[in-house]
C-alpha cells in the first residue's frame, strides 16, 4: 500500500491536482439550522453508532475504569477480572445520580456518593447500606445497566444506546485489515485528552477534518509550509474514507529507488481515516492523533475531543513532556486558532435571520461530499 501512495501521490503533485469528485455538489443549509434535524442526528446517530472511547492501553489492565460523557449519556467502562471490556450507564439505579465521577482510575467496586450503593467491575450491585428497606427488591435487577461495547485490534468503542447493537468488523467493513497492520494494543496515550468546544454545529467542525483545500490559505504561516495543501488521495470504504495530508519532504522519495519506498512510516504521507459519523482518524509517522466531533447541548454547540498516542513510551521525562508539548502546540494554534476559529465564524454566520440556500462542496473536496450523503442516508432509512 506504501508505494502505492507515494506512486498516487507523486502523480497528483506532478498534475498539480488532487482526487477529484465527479461533481460538485451543493449542500442545503436547513441540515445547519434546524432544531428537527439537530435531535434527530443526536437520537438516531451519536446514540446509536459506535464511538470511540480509547485504545486497548486506556483501561490496561483488570480492575481499570474511564468515564465517557461525550454523547450526552454518561458511560462508565471497566476491564473486569477476565479481561473483558464492559461499558455501563454511569447512573445509580436507586435515584439517578452518577456512580462515578469524571475522570479514569482502578477500582475493585464503585459507590455512589448518594446512599452508597455499590457495584461490581461487572456491574452488579453487591453493596445495599440498609438492605431492610428493600427487602422486596431483586438485586439482579438494580445493577447498572450495560451498554454495548467492543473491542478490536486495540479499539474500543462503545454506543450510548442500550439497544444498539454493532460489530465493529462489520463496521469498519474494508478498513479493518488496515486497523489490524498497526498493532495498536500496544500503543501508548502521550498526552491527557484535551476537550475543544467550538461554536457552531457539529457538521462544520466535522468538515475541517474532511478536506486539505484550506492548508495553504488558513495554515500558511503554520502548518501550510509543511504540507502541498489540494493534495489528497481520497478512498472510500463503504460510510468511510482514507483521505491522505503530503507533507513536502514526499518528494524524496524521487531520489530513492521505489522497492526502498516507506512514505507512510517515515511520516511523508499521513494517512487521515475519516470514519462516519465523527471520527477523524490519522496515522502521521510513528503517533496516532484522534478527533471526535460531537454535537453539543443545542443546535450551534460542539464538542471535539483530541487524543495522541506513540508506538513507543517516550525513553525519559524530558521526552515525555516535549511531546506533550508539541501536541498540545498543535491543539492550540493550528486547531484551535485556526480551524476551530473559522468554524467558529462559520457558526456566525450560519445564525444569521438570512443565509443562502445552500454550501459549495468542491470536486476537490471528495470527502466531504462523501460524508454529506452518508448523514442524508442514514437519517432516511433510521427507524424513528
Amino acid at each position: 500500500m506504501q508505494r502505492e501512495l507515494g506512486r498516487r501521490t507523486l502523480d497528483l503533485i506532478d498534475r498539480r491536482t488532487t482526487d477529484l469528485a465527479e461533481h460538485t455538489m451543493e449542500e442545503p443549509l436547513d441540515g445547519y439550522r434546524s432544531p428537527e434535524q439537530f435531535e434527530r442526528e443526536r437520537r438516531l446517530v451519536f446514540s446509536r453508532y459506535p464511538m470511540f472511547v480509547g485504545l486497548s492501553g486506556d483501561l490496561p489492565e483488570p480492575e481499570s475504569w474511564l468515564t465517557f460523557d461525550a454523547t450526552g449519556t454518561p458511560m462508565l467502562l471497566t476491564r473486569d477480572d477476565d479481561g473483558r471490556v464492559r461499558a455501563f450507564l454511569n447512573m445509580c439505579q436507586h435515584r439517578g445520580v452518577r456512580v462515578v465521577e469524571p475522570g479514569r482510575g482502578t477500582a475493585r467496586r464503585f459507590t455512589c456518593p448518594f446512599h452508597a450503593w455499590s457495584y461490581s467491575l461487572e456491574g452488579k450491585l453487591v453493596g445495599l447500606p440498609g438492605s431492610e428497606g428493600f427487602n422486596d427488591l431483586r438485586r439482579e435487577d438494580r445493577g447498572l445497566i450495560e451498554l454495548p461495547v467492543q473491542e478490536r485490534h486495540g479499539l474500543i468503542f462503545a454506543a450510548a444506546h442500550p439497544d444498539a447493537r454493532f460489530s465493529l468488523e462489520e463496521y469498519f467493513g474494508g478498513l479493518d485489515e488496515h486497523f489490524a497492520s498497526f498493532g495498536f494494543e500496544s500503543w501508548h496515550s502521550i498526552a491527557a485528552t484535551h476537550r475543544h468546544p467550538v461554536a457552531t454545529n457539529w457538521k462544520v467542525v466535522w468538515g475541517t477534518h474532511c478536506e486539505t483545500y484550506h492548508f495553504a490559505q488558513l495554515h500558511r504561516a503554520t502548518a501550510g509550509p509543511l504540507v502541498y495543501s489540494n493534495t489528497s488521495v481520497a478512498d472510500f470504504y463503504g460510510d468511510h474514507a482514507l483521505m491522505t495530508s503530503t507533507m513536502r519532504t514526499v518528494d524524496r522519495l524521487r531520489e530513492i529507488p521505489e522497492e526502498d519506498w516507506r512514505p507512510v512510516d517515515d511520516g511523508q504521507i499521513n494517512l487521515n481515516y475519516r470514519l462516519f459519523p465523527n471520527l477523524s482518524f490519522s496515522v502521521v509517522g510513528d503517533r496516532l492523533e484522534i478527533f471526535t466531533i460531537y454535537p453539543g447541548e443545542s443546535l450551534h454547540e460542539t464538542v471535539a475531543l483530541h487524543y495522541a498516542y506513540r508506538r513507543e513510551l517516550p525513553a525519559s521525562d524530558q521526552e515525555a513532556k516535549e511531546l506533550e508539548e508539541a501536541v498540545r502546540w498543535a491543539c492550540q494554534t493550528v486547531v484551535d486558532k485556526e480551524d476551530y476559529e473559522m468554524a467558529t465564524r462559520a457558526g456566525l454566520g450560519l445564525r444569521s435571520p438570512f443565509v443562502p440556500k445552500t454550501l459549495v462542496f468542491g470536486r476537490n473536496e471528495p470527502v466531504m461530499q462523501h460524508m454529506a450523503r452518508t448523514l442524508r442516508r442514514v437519517l432516511a432509512e433510521a427507524p424513528e
